[in-house]
């Protein structure tokens, strides 16, 4: 066939066709302008009509953390973060967590730090979290496990993916997942607004503190499928010890034994008092268990036991609490001044042993209160046969102090 002779008519036995064109062998049974238009209309919708249902339709995981504004603790020059990731699986199948990993970015949005944990290893370092399964249409709360930087690290923009897999894939599985969750984190220092001293003026031991590993770190804000704040995240249970060591003497089980039941509390600096219980009835030993006085969740639904809570002004509060009964000194509405004895250590409320627990809060009311990071002035630690003089900053588990302010 030769360009341009009029004996070709286009889509004619007579002329080719170039490859992937449709023939239609029957004039009459092509598609009509129309047809075509509203074929093309009716594609363009559909798509159009999937893509904002994708847009609109909720990702399979979301991650957001508590408290919504972390803040960075100081110790020494080490910088300390004490929060959780919650996890929320929106889908209709169980996911497991096999990654996450967080990346830190300076004032600039350069990348200055990258950690992950994951399933490579036996056991891997992911199955270092309490909880890796998220039940569908439910959510789990994870322990932040990227808690401590070096002071040279630039905490602007900490950017934390978790990735998950079925539960039915077989671990360890290294570059695979089924879905993912991001969220940016922006941790504001925090100095503390008051200046604070240790409630004990003994030998003091930090029995258990809020690092990674203490009891008050590690509580579930989702516990029962319901959200609840973590008010003790910062707290302290302090005890008095010896030289040696010791907390009692003689039968463990006897509560006059323990060198801290009795010992005085005092005010860690000036405030009101907003809160104060005398009258809850103390627990006691029997055949080597804790038993607690007679309907005590309806008397002490805390489990705070006989306490004080201060109002230092600029949003913080002290909270003192499991003192003995009758030992309170002060009321609501009353002032105190820093270092006055408000009462006495006691083994009231949620307690096993005697012992004094504080706290720094940012609200008098327990059960909507967050934990505040609490610095001390004027105290040293104890370093074996030495000793560290200590002008301002935070205790934690295990440390052995005395306060020089008497």
């Amino acid at each position: 066939m030769q360009s341009g002779s009029s004996t070709c008519k286009l889509w004619s036995e007579a002329c080719p066709r170039p490859s992937g064109l449709i023939r239609w062998s029957d004039e009459r049974r092509r598609p009509s302008r129309i047809l075509r238009q509203f074929t093309r209309s009716t594609l363009l919708f559909l798509a159009a009509t999937l893509a904002a249902f994708a847009q609109s339709a909720p990702p399979s995981v979301t991650l957001t953390v508590d408290p919504n504004q972390p803040v960075i603790e100081l110790r020494g020059e080490e910088q300390r973060l004490n929060f959780d990731l919650l996890v929320h699986n929106n889908s209709s199948e169980p996911l497991r967590i096999n990654k996450i990993q967080v990346s830190v970015y300076d004032a600039s949005g350069a990348l200055a730090f990258r950690r992950y944990l994951d399933e490579n290893g036996r056991p891997p370092g992911v199955s270092t979290l309490s909880e890796r399964v998220v039940p569908p249409n439910g959510a789990i709360s994870v322990f932040n496990p990227f808690y401590s930087f070096n002071p040279e690290m630039p905490l602007v923009r900490l950017h934390y993916e978790v990735f998950f897999e079925k539960t039915t894939e077989q671990e360890p599985n290294l570059l695979q997942f089924f879905s993912k969750a991001e969220s940016d984190v922006r941790p504001q220092p925090y100095p503390g607004k008051t200046h604070l001293t240790l409630p004990l003026h003994d030998l003091t031991y930090v029995f258990d503190g809020h690092d990674f590993y203490a009891h008050h770190r590690r509580q579930n804000v989702l516990r029962g499928g319901k959200y609840r704040p973590n008010p003790v995240r910062y707290g302290y249970d302090f005890m008095v010890t010896n030289k040696a060591g010791d907390l009692y003497h003689g039968d463990r089980f006897v509560k006059e034994n323990w060198f801290s039941y009795g010992a005085p509390v005092y005010a860690t600096a000036a405030g009101s008092v907003v809160d104060a219980r005398s009258d809850i009835p103390e627990n006691s030993y029997k055949n080597g268990e804790v038993v607690a006085p007679p309907n005590l969740d309806d008397i002490d639904p805390t489990g705070s036991g006989n306490h004080v809570t201060l109002d230092h002004g600029d949003g913080e509060f002290s909270m003192f609490n499991h003192m003995k009964p009758g030992s309170v000194r002060v009321k609501k509405g009353d002032h105190v001044t820093a270092g006055q004895q408000i009462g006495e250590i006691g083994f009231s409320g949620d307690t096993f042993l005697p012992h004094l627990h504080y706290m720094l809060v940012d609200n008098p009311d327990f059960t909507r209160a967050q934990g505040l990071p609490s610095y001390f002035d004027n105290f040293e630690r104890v370093l074996g046969a030495k000793t560290l003089v200590v002008n301002h900053g935070q205790v934690d588990s295990g440390e052995i102090v005395r306060t020089l302010n008497r």
